[in-house]
């Protein structure tokens, strides 16, 4: 297909938009099992709430379909597919009003405990940070979201939000340190 790329041995998944922009069906498959989980993280976290993540995230995969063939590799495709899908729900959030509901994030985080009780602990520390991640601005739950959940690099996450690596740094730095605050305020942590 001739799809330019600067280093093809830099991104695995070159390979599959590749295979995508011929009309593999199972390359977008590999995708999505590769990326879904994450994604749904994200898109959970950027518009809170689960169902209309899942909506999201199929136009975000249809999205990469569509545009496989005009993929240039200036990025690698993590970051791609987390620029469109953070597109795709400052979009979703313009069109709709969402009513805040809490996410139930257990699906992400499997369950090594030895009992109930364990499991009751772990739900309300995860429910405790949570509501404190929440209560950071956006710009600065976006850059932690992108970093230590969804594990993007700085240059990454920059290019994921359209601002620059210092101002990557500035924001992490910032967000750490309130949410440090805020969880001492919440008390046990």
């Amino acid at each position: 297909m001739g799809i330019p790329i600067p280093n093809e041995h830099e991104d695995p998944d070159i390979e599959l938009i590749e295979r995508m922009a011929r009309g593999d069906t199972q390359a977008l498959d590999d995708l999505y099992i590769r990326y879904g989980s994450a994604l749904l993280g994200f898109l959970a976290s950027r518009l809170n709430n689960r169902q209309l993540a899942e909506e999201v995230l199929q136009d975000v995969m249809l999205a990469a379909w569509k545009n496989a063939t005009s993929f240039r590799g200036d990025s690698k495709v993590k970051t791609w597919l987390y620029v469109i899908a953070r597109n795709r729900a400052i979009n979703t959030q313009r069109k709709r009003s969402l009513d805040m509901v809490q996410l139930n994030e257990s699906y992400r985080y499997p369950s090594d405990d030895t009992g109930p009780m364990e499991r009751v602990i772990k739900q309300a520390n995860r429910e405790v940070v949570r509501s404190a991640i929440d209560q950071l601005p956006e710009g600065q739950r976006d850059v932690l979201t992108l970093t230590f959940y969804n594990q993007l690099t700085g240059p990454e996450t920059a290019e994921v939000l359209g601002i620059s690596e210092g101002t990557v740094k500035s924001r992490l730095h910032r967000a750490k340190h309130q949410l440090k605050q805020i969880l001492g305020q919440e008390g046990g942590f």
